[in-house]
C-alpha cells in the first residue's frame, strides 16, 4: 500500500502515556473479555452463509451527473473498478433525473440521454467484471415539470409562502408525505428489478427532518414540532420497509439502504428505531462535518453504527473530492491524505469502505487524480481480505453512547453536548486504549458483560430500569467511569432530586449545577481548582503539586471519607497581587472512588470530559487516564507503546487476530485536512487474547512484511518498526 508523504513530527497535546500493568487474573466480571479464563470460539459466519452483502468489505461510487450520457466510456469506467478490486458498486439510477429509458410518468429521462441507456450498459460492464451493482436513488429530489406541479403539487415541498424548495434549476425538494415517496419510488425500484440485474439499492438523501408547509404537513401541525417530528418518524419507519419489501421482490439475498448519516449528532430522528430491521446502514459523512472536527471523525462514525447495528454490516463514504465543511470543489480532487485517512479508519473500525467520486467524464477526462489513491488502498485491501472479517472486538472498554442525553437534555450550556463524548474520546486515542461505543439502549446483561468497565460521559437521562441495569453490572464485577449530571435525569428529561445512581457510586448532591468559569472578562476569576487530598493511582504524575486544574461547570457534592480530590473556590486571577485563595478548598469531592466487590466504581463532579475537550487542559486529560485505567485495573487488554497520536483497534477475525495501528500524527490533524501523515517510529505491541490459542504467523500488511513475535500463555508481544498513515498486525492461527 502506498502511503502519501513526510514532514517533521508533530503532536497535538505534551500528553505522557502511563505504561499498563500486569494482567489482574482475579477480575471475574462476567463478561468474554474480562475473564482471563479460556473462552471458545464466537460462533463465526461461515463464508458461503448468508446474503452476498454479509462479505462485502469494499465497494465504489461514481455518481452520473445528466451530461454523462453524452460522452461517459464505459468500459473504461468499468476497468477502472475492476482494478480497485471493489466487490459492489453503487450505481446512479435516479435523483431528478433517469439515466436509462424509463417508462414511468413524470420520472425526467436525462436531455443527453437519447437512445442510450447508461445505466443498464454500466450494469453490464460491471458484472461482467464481477462486481455486484446496487442502485442509487435520490427520493428527496425532483425534476420540476411544469404539468406534474400541476397534477401532483403536494409531491414537493413548499415554504410558508407557499413556493417551491429548490436546490437547483429545475429540481426541487420532495415532501415525504406525498405521492412521490408512497407511489412513485416504489414504481421505480419495480421497473428496475423488472429490467436489470441489480443486487439492492441505497436510497441518498433520505430520511431527513424536513420543514414542509405544503396542505399535507399544515394539516399535521407545525413542522418543528414535536407531533410533527414524530409523524416523520412513524412516515420513515412505514416507507423504509415498504422500500425493503419491493428491493427484495427480486431476490432475498437482495439489500436496501436509506442514508442514515452516521456520527454522533443525530438528524433529530430516532436512528435506534430506524435500524432495527435494516439490512446495512450507510454511514454517509463524506469528509469532516465541519473544518475543526477531529482527525478520528469517521472511525467514531463507524463505532457508532456499529453501536446501532451490531453485526449488520455498516458502510461510511469517503469522498475522493475536495471537501471542507459546507464548502465542496466537487470535480476537484482532494489531493490531500484525507481521503486514504478516511477509508484506513474505516477499515479499522470495522466498516465496509466505500469510495466515492461525481461525474464520469469529469472523473475520466478532466481529472483522474482521485484515481490512484483509491486503487492503491482498495486493492492493498482486497489482497488481505481475510483479515478484515472480524468476529468480535478485543476492547475490554466501551463509551455508552446516549442519544437522548444529546437531544432532550437541558445541558448548562449552548456548546455541543457530544462535547462530553469527544473528551473521552481524545483521551481514550491519546492513552492508545481500544474502546468500542455502546448504544443506550443495549444496557443489557448480554451486552454490557462483554466489557470490563463502561464509562457514562455526563448520560444524563437514565431510566429507572436502565439504572438498575447497570447497578447489576457492577454487582457482577463490571465497573463504572460517570461524569458530571449522569443519573441526575429520567428517560424523558425529568430532572430527579438526587443521583439515581448515587448509592453505587456513593454520592449525594447537595446542590445545583454550577459554573466556575468567569461571566465576563472584567470579573477576572479563576474557575475551581481540585485539592489533591490522597495519593494513588488516581493521582499519578501530580507527585509535585497539591492542586491542579478544575472542570468548568460541577455538582456540589456531601462531604466523603477519605477523599481524593476536593474543589478549591475561585479567586481572582487578576491584578498579580489578588491570585491567592481566599478560602482552605472545600470539603465537596470533585471525584469519588470506590471498590464494590469487584467493581471499581468512579464518579467525576465535574464535565472533566467536556472541558478538557473544550479547553486542552492536560491536568483533566491526566485525570481522566488515570480514572479509565484505574477501572480497567491497567490491563487494556491490547496496549501499544510508542511516540505519537495513535488510535488502536482490536479485533478477533476470521484467522485470528488484527491490531489496527491508525496514525493521526500530521499538519491540520485537528482541522479540515489530514494532509500528510508524519511516520512514527516503533511501536511494542502487547496483545492479551481471549483464550488459548497458538499463534502461527505475525505479518504487518501495510509493510507486507513478517514480524518476530514471542507467545507465553495468550499473551503475545512484538515490535512494529515504523508506522506511516496505517498498519496492521495480523495474527494468524
Amino acid at each position: 500500500m502506498k502511503l502519501q508523504g513526510e514532514s517533521v513530527k508533530t503532536t497535538r497535546r505534551d500528553f505522557a502515556i502511563m505504561g499498563a500493568g500486569s494482567l489482574l487474573s482475579g477480575l471475574t466480571v462476567p463478561s468474554l473479555l474480562a475473564s482471563t479464563e479460556a473462552i471458545p470460539v464466537a460462533n463465526k459466519v461461515p463464508v458461503s452463509a448468508g446474503p452476498w452483502y454479509r462479505r462485502v468489505k469494499r465497494t465504489g461510487q461514481t455518481n452520473f451527473n445528466e451530461r454523462d450520457p453524452q460522452n461517459a466510456n464505459v468500459e473504461q469506467w468499468a476497468d477502472y473498478w475492476a482494478s480497485t478490486k471493489v466487490q459492489a458498486l453503487a450505481l446512479s439510477v435516479s435523483g431528478p433525473v433517469a439515466f436509462y429509458p424509463t417508462r414511468i410518468p413524470y420520472f425526467h429521462r436525462s436531455s443527453f440521454l437519447g437512445e442510450r441507456d447508461l445505466f443498464g450498459d454500466c450494469v453490464k460492464a460491471a458484472k461482467a467484471r464481477g462486481m455486484r451493482i446496487y442502485g442509487r436513488m435520490s427520493p428527496d429530489i425532483q425534476w420540476m415539470d411544469p404539468k406534474l406541479i400541476a397534477e401532483h403539487p403536494l409531491w414537493f415541498r413548499h415554504n410558508q409562502d407557499g413556493s417551491l424548495q429548490s436546490s437547483a434549476p429545475d429540481i426541487a425538494f420532495t415532501c415525504q408525505f406525498g405521492g412521490h415517496f408512497s407511489e412513485q419510488q416504489p414504481a421505480i425500484i419495480r421497473e428496475l428489478n423488472a429490467n436489470y440485474d441489480i443486487d439492492g439499492l441505497y436510497m441518498n438523501g433520505w430520511p431527513t427532518m424536513q420543514v414542509c408547509y405544503c396542505d399535507n404537513c399544515r394539516k399535521i401541525g407545525d413542522p418543528h414540532s414535536a407531533e410533527y417530528k414524530a409523524a416523520l418518524m412513524a412516515s420513515a419507519g412505514d416507507l423504509i420497509n415498504l422500500y425493503k419489501s419491493v428491493v427484495m421482490e427480486k431476490s432475498p439475498h437482495n439489500f436496501y439502504s436509506c442514508n442514515l448519516g452516521g456520527g454522533l449528532k443525530e438528524s433529530g430522528l430516532d436512528q435506534w428505531k430506524l435500524t432495527r430491521e435494516a439490512l446495512w446502514y450507510t454511514a454517509d459523512n463524506q469528509s469532516r462535518a465541519s473544518v475543526i472536527a477531529p482527525v478520528w471523525q469517521d472511525a467514531q462514525q463507524v463505532k457508532f453504527a456499529l453501536a446501532l447495528m451490531g453485526d449488520r454490516p455498516v458502510a461510511a463514504v469517503s469522498a475522493s473530492y475536495a471537501r471542507a465543511g459546507a464548502i465542496s470543489w466537487r470535480n476537484v480532487t482532494d489531493t490531500s491524505v484525507e481521503p486514504e485517512c478516511r477509508m484506513a479508519q474505516t477499515a479499522a473500525a470495522g466498516g465496509v469502505v466505500w469510495y466515492h467520486w461525481l461525474g464520469l467524464e469529469q472523473g475520466f477526462q478532466e481529472d483522474r487524480r482521485w484515481q490512484n489513491p483509491g486503487r492503491d488502498f482498495l486493492a492493498w485491501h482486497a489482497k488481505h481480505d481475510k483479515h478484515f472479517h472480524n468476529v468480535r472486538s478485543l476492547a475490554r472498554i466501551a463509551i455508552v453512547v446516549a442519544p437522548k442525553s444529546m437531544t432532550v437534555y437541558e445541558a448548562p450550556t449552548k456548546e455541543d453536548k457530544t462535547d462530553s463524548i469527544e473528551g473521552m474520546y481524545s483521551v481514550l486515542v491519546e492513552a492508545r486504549i481500544p474502546f468500542d461505543f455502546l448504544h443506550e439502549e443495549d444496557l443489557t446483561v448480554e451486552h454490557m458483560q462483554r466489557y470490563a468497565a463502561l464509562i457514562l460521559p455526563n448520560v444524563a437521562l437514565l431510566s429507572n430500569a436502565q439504572c438498575k441495569a447497570l447497578e447489576a453490572y457492577a454487582d457482577g464485577g463490571g465497573s463504572l467511569l460517570a461524569t458530571f449530571e449522569t443519573s441526575l435525569y429520567d428517560e424523558t428529561g425529568t430532572p430527579r432530586d438526587d443521583f439515581a445512581l448515587g448509592e453505587l457510586f456513593g454520592i449525594k448532591k447537595v446542590g445545583s449545577r454550577q459554573r466556575s468559569e468567569p461571566k465576563s472578562a472584567e470579573s477576572m476569576t479563576s474557575v475551581h481548582l481540585q485539592s489533591v487530598k490522597k495519593r494513588n493511582a488516581l493521582t499519578a504524575g501530580f507527585e509535585d503539586t497539591e492542586w491542579i486544574a478544575g472542570p468548568v461547570w460541577s455538582i456540589p457534592l456531601a462531604p466523603v471519607a477519605d477523599p481524593v480530590m476536593t474543589t478549591i473556590h475561585p479567586y481572582p486571577v487578576y491584578p498579580p497581587e489578588a491570585v491567592y485563595t481566599r478560602q482552605p478548598p472545600s470539603d465537596s469531592p470533585s471525584i469519588v472512588a470506590r471498590e464494590k466487590g469487584r467493581a471499581r466504581l468512579v464518579y467525576l463532579a465535574g464535565d472533566m470530559d467536556a472541558s478538557y475537550w473544550r479547553l486542552d487542559n492536560v491536568d483533566l486529560g491526566r485525570q481522566l487516564t488515570n480514572a479509565i485505567r484505574w477501572v480497567l485495573r491497567d490491563e487494556p487488554g491490547t496496549e501499544v507503546v510508542g511516540q505519537g497520536l495513535m488510535e488502536v483497534c482490536a479485533w478477533e477475525t476470521e484467522s485470528g487476530f488484527a491490531i489496527h495501528l491508525l496514525n493521526y500524527n500530521g499538519p491540520n490533524a485537528f482541522r479540515g485536512r489530514m494532509r500528510t501523515p508524519v511516520p512514527l517510529g516503533a511501536q511494542t505491541v502487547r496483545v492479551v487474547v481471549p483464550r488459548d490459542v497458538r499463534i502461527k504467523t505475525a505479518t504487518l500488511l501495510a509493510a507486507e512484511m513478517p514480524v518476530k513475535f514471542q507467545q507465553q500463555g495468550r499473551t503475545v508481544r512484538l515490535t512494529v518498526p515504523a508506522v506511516k498513515l496505517y498498519e496492521v498486525v495480523a495474527l494468524e492461527v
